[in-house]
């Protein structure tokens, strides 16, 4: 998440966007309202989406003196060489949480104010040669990208909003090659969409014709009509709430053992005052599971065998400086917070749950002001506590993560190259 705390983590990647727009994604004609029973898939014709990018070639890294390295936290370590490939120094592009061995790629034209998309797809990488299997995907505006997530099967879906002439809020899923339109109301936001081994899950906020508190968690099956999502209203405990959705902290099952909602339904984070909320969504209902302090704003949370919460430990300004530098907190439910520090406050984050523990990464300058940014890495047990000191992985302009199991992918972009680190991590 970024320093705006309203907005969830969807990528580790240095930009974090608003879910809005995608104009030409959508047709004018169409009624999306939430009480008119499930509207039907808008197909979207090929020419409406941008060309794929340029592939991707990935080599072998050279590895010698004067030649950037990777370092790696305590509890990862190689599963495979270290490639790299030429990119513009303009490229953007946005991990799945579970996207292992793929990312959605966007060539940009930043010579223009504000920077034009040229290319967008999601590509299956190949650490031996070129990308492939370029899939296309609605994002047309640099500053507008929708919701990314990839099921296990390798099927990309995006998620977005955009606002009528009338002043509704619609929102989307695209799946294939069609949109579904999943209701309008007021300030009704897409702010999270996540896939995994059998299931997707989608947060918005709730559906209605004024905008009220709360979240709706919406889940289903990947290759059915997104409208048809058994949906969740999650409505805050008081009438003078301000709680808003934050994002998906937990898609998959819990871990054996693990005290976390053990009835396995997906967690959402809303932000409520100066707290962040944990609510699991199970067959229709949805309970608290408890909250931690975040005033400041969140980077990202999770759920291991406890909710836990990577948040901001200071105040941040308008520059993205602190007086208290990078000071960081690893809040848990039910358990003290474990602090770590950063040189300045990180623009950018991401926890992903591994097979035993967490996987925390985040990107941050070197202090306030400075231009030159570095990647950093820890792994935490279940209980949500650092194994390490973090790790500065590498110097970065930007960077993307994903973990499945105990594998992880990493990518980390310095200029006109991307590093592909594949790494196995767990917590002792």
């Amino acid at each position: 998440m970024s320093r705006n705390d309203a907005l969830p983590l969807l990528t580790a990647a240095a930009l974090l966007f608003l879910a809005t727009g995608c104009d030409r994604c959508t047709p004018k004609d169409k009624d999306t309202k939430a009480d008119a029973g499930p509207p039907a898939p808008i197909p979207i014709p090929k020419d409406e989406l941008l060309p794929p990018p340029a592939p991707w070639v990935f080599k072998p890294a050279r590895i010698g003196p004067g030649i950037p390295g990777i370092a790696l936290p305590t509890g990862c370590e190689m599963r495979a060489p270290l490639v790299r490939a030429k990119v513009a120094p303009s490229t953007r592009f946005v991990a799945a949480p579970r996207g292992m061995g793929a990312l959605v790629v966007a060539d940009a034209d930043e010579q223009e104010t504000p920077p034009r998309l040229l290319g967008v797809a999601g590509l299956v990488l190949d650490a031996e040669g070129e990308s492939k299997g370029a899939t296309p995907l609605p994002w047309l505006d640099a500053d507008a990208m929708p919701r990314l997530a990839r099921t296990d099967a390798g099927v990309w879906l995006a998620a977005y909003s955009e606002q009528g002439e009338d002043k509704l809020s619609r929102g989307f899923v695209h799946q294939g090659d069609h949109a579904t339109p999943i209701g309008e109301g007021d300030r009704f936001d897409v702010l999270d969409l996540a896939c995994g081994s059998s299931r997707c899950a989608l947060l918005t906020t709730r559906l209605g014709n004024v905008a009220v508190a709360g979240a709706a968690l919406w889940v289903g099956l990947p290759n059915e009509p997104a409208s048809s999502w058994k949906r969740t209203e999650i409505v805050p405990d008081t009438p003078e709430s301000d709680a808003r959705p934050s994002c998906i902290a937990r898609l998959e099952v819990p871990p054996p053992g693990s005290d976390a909602g053990a009835g396995g339904g997906v967690v959402a984070a809303l932000l409520e005052g100066q707290e962040l909320v944990f609510w699991e969504a199970t067959d229709g209902a949805a309970r608290s599971l408890g909250r931690v302090p975040a005033p400041f704003g969140i980077v990202d949370a999770t759920v291991a065998a406890r909710p836990i919460a990577l948040v901001y430990g200071a105040t941040i300004d308008e520059e993205g400086c602190a007086k208290e530098g990078g000071k960081l907190r690893f809040e848990r439910v039910g358990k003290e917070a474990a602090e770590v520090r950063a040189h300045a406050p990180p623009v950018s984050g991401a926890l992903r749950p591994l097979e035993r523990g967490v996987l925390a990464a985040y990107l941050a300058p070197l202090g306030c002001g400075v231009a030159r940014k570095v990647a950093y890495a820890v792994v935490l047990d279940a209980e949500g506590t650092p194994v390490s000191a973090p790790m500065p992985v590498a110097d970065a302009t930007s960077f993307a993560v994903a973990a499945r199991g105990a594998d992880v992918d990493m990518w980390i972009q310095m200029g006109d190259e991307v590093s592909w680190v594949r790494a196995t991590c767990a917590a002792p």
